[in-house]
């Protein structure tokens, strides 16, 4: 029988966001007695794994999802690379009329899995962060604190890689994109195409 009363108190000082090594911190005793608490907690369900082989964490709040802003800080502290694209960098950015039912975020890592159910990750190759640097391909303000492409970039990505959700061609506002910029984007991301 887990004895929720005695780690509760310890839980509920942790942030709704929180790492193994956050709780290691805040625990006295070596890290096994962290890595412990934490299996019993998910054990309990009071605690869920943002994703598989990382010792990133949320608590289980009931009634209450996780906001945006805590699912991307969670995902930025899970996945450093992350960037939001395709049609939700489209919709936060105000050139959708269709708003996304998943956070479509790219990410360097090959692991894909996430346990947010509101989250989609897209494998990006390395050479891909490089061209967004050289090209300004993030947009000037992120989203959350997470980087997002620029809208230009989110439909160029889009159209080379064919993993992400876009809205239709008449849900987009083409006129706030800017030609010139789509194309310089387009060429860029020429060489990292995936063959289909």
């Amino acid at each position: 029988m887990i004895q929720l009363d005695v780690m509760l108190p310890s839980l509920d000082s942790l942030p709704r966001i929180f790492s193994l090594s956050d709780l290691k911190q805040r625990l006295p005793g070596d890290g096994e007695h962290a890595l412990d608490v934490t299996l019993r907690w998910l054990e309990a369900g009071v605690i869920r794994q943002v994703a598989p082989e990382r010792p990133v964490f949320y608590r289980v709040v009931l009634g209450e999802p996780l906001s945006e802003a805590e699912t991307l800080q969670a995902l930025m502290r899970t996945f450093p690379s992350i960037v939001v694209v395709a049609g939700s960098a489209l919709w936060r950015q105000g050139l959708s009329s269709q708003q996304d039912n998943m956070l479509e975020c790219a990410v360097a890592e090959l692991e894909e899995s996430c346990n947010l159910s509101q989250v989609k990750l897209h494998s990006r190759p390395a050479g891909w962060w490089s061209v967004m640097r050289q090209v300004g391909g993030f947009a000037a303000e992120g989203c959350h604190g997470a980087a997002m492409l620029s809208p230009e970039m989110a439909v160029a990505d889009a159209a080379a890689f064919r993993d992400v959700w876009m809205p239709d061609r008449d849900g987009i506002d083409w006129s706030r994109l800017s030609t010139a910029r789509l194309s310089r984007a387009t060429e860029a991301l020429l060489p990292l195409r995936p063959l289909h």
